[in-house]
Protein backbone atom coordinates (compact mmCIF):
# COMPACT_ATOMS: atom_id res chain seq x y z
CA UNK A 1 0.00 0.00 0.00
CA UNK A 2 1.17 3.72 -0.98
CA UNK A 3 1.98 5.64 2.16
CA UNK A 4 -1.46 6.83 3.60
CA UNK A 5 -3.44 4.30 2.27
CA UNK A 6 -4.51 1.55 4.19
CA UNK A 7 -6.97 -1.51 3.63
CA UNK A 8 -9.38 0.06 5.11
CA UNK A 9 -9.42 3.30 3.10
CA UNK A 10 -9.91 0.55 0.29
CA UNK A 11 -12.69 -1.10 1.81
CA UNK A 12 -14.51 1.79 3.12
CA UNK A 13 -13.13 5.63 2.73
CA UNK A 14 -13.71 8.04 5.33
CA UNK A 15 -15.80 10.42 2.96
CA UNK A 16 -18.19 7.12 1.58
CA UNK A 17 -19.07 6.17 5.09
CA UNK A 18 -22.00 8.96 5.10
CA UNK A 19 -22.76 8.58 1.30
CA UNK A 20 -23.34 4.90 1.70
CA UNK A 21 -25.42 5.10 4.64
CA UNK A 22 -27.47 7.88 2.91
CA UNK A 23 -27.84 5.87 0.12
CA UNK A 24 -29.05 2.64 2.12
CA UNK A 25 -31.91 4.76 3.31
CA UNK A 26 -32.62 6.48 -0.10
CA UNK A 27 -32.92 3.29 -2.25
CA UNK A 28 -36.04 1.78 -1.00
CA UNK A 29 -37.86 5.39 -0.38
CA UNK A 30 -36.67 6.10 -4.20
CA UNK A 31 -38.02 2.69 -5.82
CA UNK A 32 -41.43 2.56 -3.27
CA UNK A 33 -42.42 5.92 -3.82
CA UNK A 34 -41.57 5.05 -8.00
CA UNK A 35 -44.58 2.25 -7.73
CA UNK A 36 -46.75 4.28 -5.63
CA UNK A 37 -46.72 6.85 -8.73
CA UNK A 38 -46.33 5.18 -12.20
CA UNK A 39 -48.48 2.88 -11.50
CA UNK A 40 -51.76 4.64 -11.45
CA UNK A 41 -49.84 6.50 -14.43
CA UNK A 42 -49.71 3.78 -16.34
CA UNK A 43 -53.64 2.73 -15.35
CA UNK A 44 -55.12 5.93 -16.22
CA UNK A 45 -53.27 6.15 -19.37
CA UNK A 46 -54.66 2.63 -20.41
CA UNK A 47 -58.13 3.57 -19.37
CA UNK A 48 -57.62 6.81 -21.56
CA UNK A 49 -56.91 4.31 -24.51
CA UNK A 50 -59.15 1.88 -24.27
CA UNK A 51 -62.45 4.65 -22.85
CA UNK A 52 -64.65 4.89 -25.56
CA UNK A 53 -64.72 8.90 -27.42
CA UNK A 54 -68.07 9.77 -25.40
CA UNK A 55 -66.44 9.23 -22.48
CA UNK A 56 -62.71 10.07 -22.65
CA UNK A 57 -63.94 13.64 -20.87
CA UNK A 58 -64.38 11.99 -17.63
CA UNK A 59 -61.45 9.76 -17.49
CA UNK A 60 -58.89 13.09 -17.78
CA UNK A 61 -60.12 14.25 -14.14
CA UNK A 62 -59.58 10.84 -12.56
CA UNK A 63 -55.86 11.88 -11.77
CA UNK A 64 -55.41 15.74 -10.75
CA UNK A 65 -53.21 18.44 -11.99
CA UNK A 66 -50.64 18.31 -8.53
CA UNK A 67 -49.92 14.50 -9.58
CA UNK A 68 -47.73 15.13 -12.65
CA UNK A 69 -46.46 18.00 -10.62
CA UNK A 70 -45.62 15.23 -7.65
CA UNK A 71 -44.37 13.08 -10.73
CA UNK A 72 -41.82 15.72 -12.30
CA UNK A 73 -40.49 16.87 -8.95
CA UNK A 74 -39.88 13.19 -8.19
CA UNK A 75 -38.06 12.36 -10.90
CA UNK A 76 -35.78 15.54 -10.91
CA UNK A 77 -35.62 14.80 -6.83
CA UNK A 78 -34.43 11.11 -7.54
CA UNK A 79 -32.11 11.63 -10.40
CA UNK A 80 -29.95 14.40 -7.72
CA UNK A 81 -30.45 12.14 -4.81
CA UNK A 82 -29.87 8.38 -6.11
CA UNK A 83 -28.22 9.09 -9.40
CA UNK A 84 -25.53 11.57 -8.29
CA UNK A 85 -25.33 9.80 -4.80
CA UNK A 86 -24.25 6.98 -6.52
CA UNK A 87 -21.88 8.25 -8.86
CA UNK A 88 -20.51 10.18 -6.25
CA UNK A 89 -19.71 7.11 -4.18
CA UNK A 90 -18.28 5.56 -7.37
CA UNK A 91 -15.73 8.90 -7.93
CA UNK A 92 -14.32 8.73 -4.08
CA UNK A 93 -13.94 4.83 -4.42
CA UNK A 94 -11.94 4.89 -7.94
CA UNK A 95 -9.80 7.99 -6.80
CA UNK A 96 -8.94 6.22 -3.67
CA UNK A 97 -7.76 2.86 -5.64
CA UNK A 98 -6.24 4.99 -8.38
CA UNK A 99 -4.01 6.38 -5.52
CA UNK A 100 -2.85 2.63 -4.84
CA UNK A 101 -2.73 1.53 -8.50
CA UNK A 102 0.13 2.35 -10.14
CA UNK A 103 0.85 3.98 -13.52
CA UNK A 104 -0.32 0.42 -15.67
CA UNK A 105 2.73 1.48 -17.68
CA UNK A 106 5.63 3.61 -18.56
CA UNK A 107 3.94 5.18 -21.41
CA UNK A 108 0.67 5.76 -19.59
CA UNK A 109 -0.11 8.90 -17.55
CA UNK A 110 -0.24 8.36 -13.57
CA UNK A 111 -3.79 8.30 -12.38
CA UNK A 112 -5.26 11.09 -11.17
CA UNK A 113 -7.11 11.46 -8.16
CA UNK A 114 -8.87 14.85 -8.12
CA UNK A 115 -12.06 13.83 -7.31
CA UNK A 116 -13.98 16.95 -7.76
CA UNK A 117 -12.83 16.65 -11.62
CA UNK A 118 -13.91 13.13 -11.41
CA UNK A 119 -16.99 13.07 -10.08
CA UNK A 120 -18.12 15.82 -13.22
CA UNK A 121 -16.18 14.04 -15.71
CA UNK A 122 -18.34 11.02 -14.72
CA UNK A 123 -21.50 12.33 -14.76
CA UNK A 124 -20.53 13.99 -18.55
CA UNK A 125 -19.69 10.24 -19.22
CA UNK A 126 -22.66 8.85 -17.90
CA UNK A 127 -24.65 11.31 -20.04
CA UNK A 128 -23.16 10.67 -23.39
CA UNK A 129 -22.85 6.64 -22.36
CA UNK A 130 -26.57 6.56 -22.26
CA UNK A 131 -26.82 8.76 -25.23
CA UNK A 132 -24.86 6.14 -26.87
CA UNK A 133 -26.48 2.97 -26.28
CA UNK A 134 -30.56 4.47 -26.39
CA UNK A 135 -30.28 6.75 -29.33
CA UNK A 136 -29.52 4.60 -32.04
CA UNK A 137 -32.48 1.77 -31.62
CA UNK A 138 -34.95 4.65 -30.43
CA UNK A 139 -34.34 6.44 -33.26
CA UNK A 140 -34.24 3.26 -35.74
CA UNK A 141 -37.64 1.59 -33.98
CA UNK A 142 -39.41 5.41 -34.81
CA UNK A 143 -38.14 5.55 -37.97
CA UNK A 144 -39.38 2.32 -38.49
CA UNK A 145 -42.95 2.37 -36.81
CA UNK A 146 -43.41 5.83 -38.58
CA UNK A 147 -42.77 3.95 -41.90
CA UNK A 148 -45.28 1.22 -41.07
CA UNK A 149 -47.92 3.86 -40.08
CA UNK A 150 -47.07 5.52 -43.82
CA UNK A 151 -47.31 2.19 -45.33
CA UNK A 152 -50.56 0.97 -43.64
CA UNK A 153 -52.18 4.67 -45.11
CA UNK A 154 -50.70 4.43 -48.64
CA UNK A 155 -52.37 0.16 -48.53
CA UNK A 156 -55.77 1.76 -47.49
CA UNK A 157 -55.75 4.30 -50.16
CA UNK A 158 -54.47 2.45 -53.02
CA UNK A 159 -55.46 -0.62 -52.87
CA UNK A 160 -58.94 -0.05 -54.70
CA UNK A 161 -57.63 1.99 -57.41
CA UNK A 162 -56.83 -0.27 -60.82
CA UNK A 163 -53.87 1.71 -62.08
CA UNK A 164 -51.70 0.31 -59.20
CA UNK A 165 -50.94 -2.86 -59.13
CA UNK A 166 -51.61 -4.62 -56.27
CA UNK A 167 -48.61 -7.38 -55.69
CA UNK A 168 -45.99 -4.53 -57.10
CA UNK A 169 -47.25 -2.19 -53.76
CA UNK A 170 -47.17 -5.16 -51.28
CA UNK A 171 -43.65 -6.17 -52.73
CA UNK A 172 -42.10 -2.85 -51.91
CA UNK A 173 -44.19 -1.91 -48.77
CA UNK A 174 -42.79 -5.57 -47.54
CA UNK A 175 -39.34 -5.07 -48.78
CA UNK A 176 -38.99 -1.31 -47.02
CA UNK A 177 -40.52 -2.79 -43.52
CA UNK A 178 -38.36 -5.30 -43.69
CA UNK A 179 -34.90 -3.42 -44.55
CA UNK A 180 -35.86 -1.17 -41.68
CA UNK A 181 -36.55 -3.77 -39.59
CA UNK A 182 -33.19 -5.52 -39.65
CA UNK A 183 -31.68 -2.12 -39.11
CA UNK A 184 -33.43 -1.71 -36.30
CA UNK A 185 -32.29 -5.16 -34.98
CA UNK A 186 -28.43 -4.30 -36.01
CA UNK A 187 -28.60 -0.60 -33.93
CA UNK A 188 -30.52 -2.57 -31.14
CA UNK A 189 -27.60 -5.43 -31.22
CA UNK A 190 -24.60 -2.92 -31.42
CA UNK A 191 -26.12 -0.97 -28.97
CA UNK A 192 -25.73 -4.21 -26.68
CA UNK A 193 -21.95 -4.52 -27.86
CA UNK A 194 -21.67 -0.77 -26.69
CA UNK A 195 -23.13 -1.34 -23.32
CA UNK A 196 -20.87 -4.51 -22.52
CA UNK A 197 -17.61 -2.80 -24.31
CA UNK A 198 -17.87 0.69 -22.26
CA UNK A 199 -18.09 -0.60 -19.14
CA UNK A 200 -14.59 0.67 -18.27
CA UNK A 201 -16.29 4.24 -19.01
CA UNK A 202 -16.59 5.53 -15.74
CA UNK A 203 -12.71 4.68 -14.64
CA UNK A 204 -11.58 6.15 -17.65
CA UNK A 205 -13.28 9.37 -16.64
CA UNK A 206 -12.46 9.55 -12.99
CA UNK A 207 -8.71 8.74 -13.15
CA UNK A 208 -8.39 10.89 -16.35
CA UNK A 209 -11.07 13.50 -16.15
CA UNK A 210 -9.36 15.86 -19.27
CA UNK A 211 -10.13 13.37 -21.74
CA UNK A 212 -13.22 13.55 -24.41
CA UNK A 213 -15.80 11.55 -24.14
CA UNK A 214 -15.87 10.06 -27.83
CA UNK A 215 -11.71 8.99 -26.96
CA UNK A 216 -12.94 7.38 -23.82
CA UNK A 217 -15.12 5.58 -26.00
CA UNK A 218 -12.52 4.78 -28.14
CA UNK A 219 -10.37 3.23 -25.69
CA UNK A 220 -12.86 1.10 -24.12
CA UNK A 221 -13.57 -0.35 -27.54
CA UNK A 222 -9.62 -0.98 -27.76
CA UNK A 223 -9.01 -2.92 -24.15
CA UNK A 224 -12.54 -4.30 -23.69
CA UNK A 225 -11.26 -7.89 -23.79
CA UNK A 226 -7.47 -7.04 -23.62
CA UNK A 227 -7.18 -8.87 -19.98
CA UNK A 228 -8.55 -12.19 -19.06
CA UNK A 229 -10.03 -11.16 -16.31
CA UNK A 230 -12.51 -9.51 -18.55
CA UNK A 231 -14.32 -13.11 -18.53
CA UNK A 232 -14.60 -13.60 -15.07
CA UNK A 233 -15.89 -9.64 -14.67
CA UNK A 234 -18.92 -9.99 -17.18
CA UNK A 235 -20.54 -12.94 -15.50
CA UNK A 236 -19.42 -11.16 -12.37
CA UNK A 237 -21.57 -8.04 -13.81
CA UNK A 238 -24.63 -10.09 -15.21
CA UNK A 239 -24.92 -11.95 -11.82
CA UNK A 240 -25.06 -8.39 -10.02
CA UNK A 241 -28.05 -7.06 -12.72
CA UNK A 242 -30.18 -10.24 -11.52
CA UNK A 243 -29.64 -9.89 -8.22
CA UNK A 244 -30.36 -5.91 -8.01
CA UNK A 245 -33.47 -7.04 -10.56
CA UNK A 246 -34.54 -9.46 -7.97
CA UNK A 247 -34.17 -7.45 -5.04
CA UNK A 248 -35.99 -4.29 -6.79
CA UNK A 249 -38.87 -7.04 -7.66
CA UNK A 250 -39.43 -8.89 -4.06
CA UNK A 251 -39.11 -5.05 -1.98
CA UNK A 252 -42.05 -4.02 -4.84
CA UNK A 253 -44.07 -7.03 -4.33
CA UNK A 254 -44.01 -7.47 -0.74
CA UNK A 255 -43.96 -3.79 0.79
CA UNK A 256 -45.06 -0.60 0.14
CA UNK A 257 -44.17 3.09 0.45
CA UNK A 258 -46.86 3.60 3.37
CA UNK A 259 -45.55 0.25 5.43
CA UNK A 260 -41.53 1.47 5.11
CA UNK A 261 -42.38 5.27 6.22
CA UNK A 262 -44.41 3.72 8.69
CA UNK A 263 -41.63 0.82 10.23
CA UNK A 264 -44.40 -1.77 10.04
CA UNK A 265 -42.29 -3.57 7.05
CA UNK A 266 -38.97 -5.91 7.91
CA UNK A 267 -36.54 -3.38 7.85
CA UNK A 268 -33.51 -5.75 8.85
CA UNK A 269 -34.30 -8.13 6.24
CA UNK A 270 -34.35 -5.24 3.96
CA UNK A 271 -31.16 -3.64 5.33
CA UNK A 272 -29.35 -7.06 5.26
CA UNK A 273 -30.23 -7.34 1.46
CA UNK A 274 -29.10 -3.75 0.90
CA UNK A 275 -25.58 -4.19 2.39
CA UNK A 276 -25.06 -7.41 0.61
CA UNK A 277 -25.89 -5.89 -2.79
CA UNK A 278 -23.84 -2.92 -1.98
CA UNK A 279 -21.35 -5.01 -0.64
CA UNK A 280 -21.48 -7.27 -3.89
CA UNK A 281 -21.38 -3.87 -5.95
CA UNK A 282 -18.24 -2.31 -4.90
CA UNK A 283 -16.59 -5.83 -4.80
CA UNK A 284 -17.80 -6.10 -8.63
CA UNK A 285 -16.54 -2.26 -9.31
CA UNK A 286 -13.15 -3.27 -7.61
CA UNK A 287 -12.77 -5.75 -10.18
CA UNK A 288 -13.79 -3.79 -12.83
CA UNK A 289 -10.83 -1.52 -11.88
CA UNK A 290 -8.34 -3.95 -11.42
CA UNK A 291 -9.35 -5.62 -14.67
CA UNK A 292 -9.27 -2.31 -16.58
CA UNK A 293 -5.92 -1.26 -14.82
CA UNK A 294 -4.37 -5.11 -16.13
CA UNK A 295 -6.22 -4.75 -19.58
CA UNK A 296 -4.53 -1.07 -20.38
CA UNK A 297 -1.13 -2.96 -19.12
CA UNK A 298 -0.92 -5.32 -21.61
CA UNK A 299 -2.50 -3.67 -24.53
CA UNK A 300 0.41 -1.15 -24.02
CA UNK A 301 2.89 -4.48 -23.80
CA UNK A 302 1.37 -5.61 -27.01
CA UNK A 303 1.80 -2.14 -29.30
CA UNK A 304 4.53 -1.83 -32.18
CA UNK A 305 7.92 -0.94 -31.12
CA UNK A 306 7.61 1.55 -34.10
CA UNK A 307 4.41 2.95 -32.31
CA UNK A 308 6.37 3.26 -28.96
CA UNK A 309 9.21 5.18 -29.87
CA UNK A 310 6.69 8.21 -31.03
CA UNK A 311 6.17 9.19 -27.45
CA UNK A 312 8.31 10.01 -24.64
CA UNK A 313 7.94 8.64 -21.00
CA UNK A 314 5.88 11.27 -18.85
CA UNK A 315 7.47 12.07 -15.80
CA UNK A 316 6.67 10.37 -11.98
CA UNK A 317 3.46 11.72 -10.18
CA UNK A 318 2.57 13.52 -13.21
CA UNK A 319 -1.37 14.38 -13.02
CA UNK A 320 -2.01 16.28 -15.68
CA UNK A 321 -2.16 16.02 -19.40
CA UNK A 322 -2.22 19.55 -20.61
CA UNK A 323 1.36 19.83 -18.57
CA UNK A 324 3.14 16.90 -20.80
CA UNK A 325 1.73 17.06 -24.10
CA UNK A 326 4.06 13.88 -25.19
CA UNK A 327 2.27 11.44 -23.26
CA UNK A 328 1.28 8.27 -24.92
CA UNK A 329 -2.83 8.36 -24.78
CA UNK A 330 -4.55 5.31 -26.77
Amino acid sequence: MPAGITALDMILPPRAIPLLLLLLIVTPIVILTAESLFIPLIDWARTRMMAPAGTLEATMNDLPTYFFIKLIAFVILSFLGGFQLLLRIKSIYYTTWARAFPRPHSLHMDYQTDNDRGMLALIQWKLYQVSMIAFPPLVMGGVTFLVGLLELYLFNTFSDLSFVVLSVQLTIELFLIMMLGLFTLFSFFNSLWTAVTSLFGDIVAVTEPDLPNSIILQRCGRIAFSSPYTYLMLPAYGLLVLGVLGEIFWLLSAVDIQQFISFQANLPVIAGMEVVTLAWYLGFSYLKFFTYHHGLSLYYRKLPAQIKDCFTTPPANSNLFEGNPTAFRI
